[in-house]
């Protein structure tokens, strides 16, 4: 039989004093940890002065807060466990302004997404315990009137069990509530430090005013006679001797033969030695106990041998292991053991890009050793779904054997980018459900879904129909450049509706246009396609904002709560800026360009999915609200187009320097190609792109803000149309011609 040492996979957690003791701030001299787990903490920001009278002869010296100084531990795992205790002694000289003893929370996005835990001195003198979970805003739970200049010992404890938090103060409970949806621990989405003394996520805020004396960190929840014990007699009390230290929790390396594996103890205690009686497993004929140690040393570790048999079989095994020993206050442990042997292995790609083609493959492997894969289904699920079919093998034999998955597509007369998921669901105890996922393409005949050049109103000049319709006031004024004719002032009040219609909200777009901003901030959108439920319980679509911050922000909603916010750079007032956003299916990456430069990116699942989703609200363009009564845009827009692709760079160069109407990849057909001069004063030619059977408005205009009509009945002589204007006034030093369709 096989022995292996996991020693090294638990010398962290065998430093600790205790297991369910994680971290021990006396505050004495320093805001080093006790436990000898080395969560150490640093002064930040301001003053911390240690040695002043503690909370009572059990606790030492405390430290003192005057200022904006706190104590910063960085962030660990261990620090935020699923069940807690937190205990301290504090002593505030006010009670005013949500002034924190101890934080460790995550506030997502100002409030849209919450995790950890915060003690506060709130704003109305009352002790308060918030918690997140995920959600909007915090769950707070009431307790004491804080009394200034008493020194108050206070417990918080949340139960990953039972949904309970509760809140001590001096040895009492003093409120506790059970409910879902109240906690879950600070690193969950972002890893912030752990604060003692000040209460925001980078501890630059909510500071607290006065003394603090003997914190702990316990990773379960403590009984109320330990809570008064630590209380009477200071958290050092709470150290057993003989005190055995191992891991609730062991992970073992099983390959599928019999093994036998050591178990690491650590005696923790100062003078005694830890003997143990006893160890057994209950209830599982896998796993056994061969041996004992003797008796281990103050500071020294021992092993408990134990023995694993597979007995043929495969998959996830687990057992308790129950010991029993001389430790002083906890002389019953139980250690949860567990494994996995994966064999039967499925091992494949975890994706296949079919590409433009309609059909591939995909090579799945048994990396098993001993065991042939049986598989019992292939599922397609997804937003496509229903346009890919497959096939493949029912097994695969042990020991390395392959076979194909067969692909196929079929856009149903669809373009555009495809995804779906491929599940292969088979006896691999570790991944019984493999995801693959599953892409194509069939290129747009026709990208551009719709432009409105803004000259004078909202008409959509790329032939498709959406018209814009203008609400308020706006004023004609001169363009971004010469290429983009005129542009449209909007008052802050003003803006344009465009109809629902689910073409202006395809799957992967991208969205041209300039803006001149007279002001910053105040989330000023120029262009907004969104529908927000129930006040961003859930968001679709996407919005451009003028930000609070005076920055260009491109936010996007994919049905969870808030929005999916990427910030671009600041606004330049008095400007024009040519401003791009687009999204990727395929890649899940959502860009934002700033003058034809890619400013930022994200590539990230979940951050994009159309208005039109649940609701079908209006585009609006000066607006951002879903019903564009708020979020209002002051400043000049000009050139907008929507595509039903992520461009590149390079094609929003194009369109940044041409125009849309000179984009080739826009398949537009009113293109003006060519302008001559006459033989007389007074007479110029215009020859541009057109289709046949078609009718034209041709307008002119010396200034880009004025357009003088010179014909709304100019039929079409096919591929191209040619006009001669014989009306441009003698003497005209400049003329500009545009033309649309009637």
């Amino acid at each position: 039989m096989k022995i292996f040492s996991i020693i090294l996979f638990f010398c962290l957690a065998l430093n600790s004093v205790r297991a369910d003791l994680v971290a021990h701030w006396p505050l004495d001299t320093s805001a080093l940890d006790a436990t000898g787990n080395g969560y150490d903490g640093e002064i930040q920001g301001g003053t911390v002065t240690y040695g002043q009278d503690g909370a009572n002869t059990n606790t030492g010296s405390s430290a003192s807060f005057p200022d904006n100084g706190h104590i910063d531990i960085p962030f660990n795992k261990a620090l935020n466990p699923e069940s807690f205790t937190v205990a301290l002694w504090a002593n505030a000289s006010s009670t005013s302004g949500f002034a924190s003893p101890i934080t460790s929370r995550d506030d997502v996005g100002g409030g849209t997404s919450t995790h950890g835990f915060i003690l506060y001195n709130d704003n109305t003198g009352i002790w308060n315990f918030w918690t997140g979970d995920g959600d909007p805003g915090w769950d707070r739970m009431e307790a004491d009137f804080v009394e200034p200049n008493v020194w108050t010992h206070i417990a918080l404890t949340f139960d990953a069990t039972t949904d309970t938090k509760s809140i001590w103060i001096n040895g009492s409970l003093a409120a506790t509530e059970t409910a879902p949806g109240q906690y879950s621990p600070n690193g969950t989405i972002e890893l912030e430090n752990l604060h003692i003394g000040s209460g925001q996520d980078n501890g630059l805020n909510f500071y607290f005013d006065g003394l603090i004396d003997d914190v702990g960190i316990w990773n379960e929840v403590l009984e109320e006679s330990f809570i008064q014990n630590i209380m009477d007699n200071g958290i050092v009390s709470s150290f057993a001797d003989p005190a055995l230290s191992t891991p609730d929790t062991i992970m073992v390396d099983l390959d599928g033969t019999v093994q036998g594996l050591d178990i690491p103890i650590k005696n923790a205690g100062q003078t005694q030695s830890l003997t143990i009686s006893a160890a057994t497993f209950s209830d599982d004929s896998n796993f056994s106990v061969t041996t004992l140690p003797e008796s281990i040393a103050p500071g020294q570790t021992g092993n408990i041998t134990i023995a694993f048999n597979p007995l043929g079989t495969t998959g996830n095994f687990s057992a308790d292991l129950q010991i029993t020993s001389n430790d002083s206050l906890k002389p019953a442990r139980i250690i949860s053991i567990s494994g996995l042997i994966r064999d039967p292995m499925l091992v494949s790609d975890q994706t296949l890009d079919l590409g433009k083609t309609t059909s591939g493959s995909l090579t799945i492997t048994n990396s098993g050793a001993t065991r042939g894969l049986n598989i019992s289904a292939y599922n397609i699920t997804g937003r496509d779904a229903e346009k890919f079919k497959v096939s493949g093998p029912a097994s695969l034999t042990a020991g390395g054997g392959t076979g194909n998955v067969e692909v196929s597509f079929d856009s149903q007369g669809e373009e555009g980018n495809f995804i779906a998921s491929l599940e292969i669901v088979s006896d691999d105890p570790l991944v019984p459900n493999a995801i693959i996922g599953l892409s194509a393409e069939v290129p747009f005949g026709d990208i551009l879904v719709a432009w409105w050049p803004l000259d004078i109103d909202g008409t959509d000049a790329s032939g498709n129909g959406f018209d814009g319709i203008i609400e308020g006031s706006l004023t004609s004024a001169e363009g971004a450049n010469a290429t983009t004719g005129g542009s449209l002032t909007f008052d802050g009040g003003s803006r344009i509706d465009v109809p629902f219609d689910q073409n202006l909200n395809p799957n992967d777009f991208t969205v041209t246009m300039w803006a001149n901003a007279l002001s910053t901030g105040g989330f000023a959108s120029p262009i907004t396609s969104r529908d927000d439920v129930n006040g961003g319980i859930s968001t679709h679509g996407f919005i451009i904002y003028n930000d609070n911050g005076g920055n260009w922000n491109f936010w996007t909603g994919d049905g969870n709560p808030g929005w999916d916010t990427l910030p671009a750079g600041p606004v330049l007032t008095d400007t024009w800026t040519h401003l791009a956003i687009s999204y990727d299916s395929i890649t899940e990456t959502k860009s934002f360009y700033v003058d034809g430069i890619l400013a930022t990116s994200d590539t990230a699942a979940n951050q994009y999915s159309p208005n039109g989703t649940v609701e079908m609200e209006v585009l609006h363009i000066g607006a951002g609200q879903d019903d564009g009564l708020n979020f209002f845009f002051e400043g000049k827009i000009d050139d907008v187009g929507l595509f039903r692709a992520a461009l590149s760079e390079e094609d929003i160069n194009t369109i940044m320097t041409n125009g849309i109407g000179g984009f080739t990849g826009a398949a537009r057909d009113l293109v003006i190609t060519a302008l001559n001069l006459g033989p007389s004063d007074g007479q110029i030619t215009i020859t541009f792109d057109s289709v046949s059977n078609a009718t034209y408005i041709v307008e002119r205009s010396t200034d880009l803000i004025i357009w003088y009509e010179l014909t709304d009945n100019l039929n079409s002589d096919g591929e191209t149309t040619t006009f001669t204007d014989l009306s441009l006034p003698a003497g005209t030093a400049k003329a500009f011609y545009r033309v649309r369709p009637l």
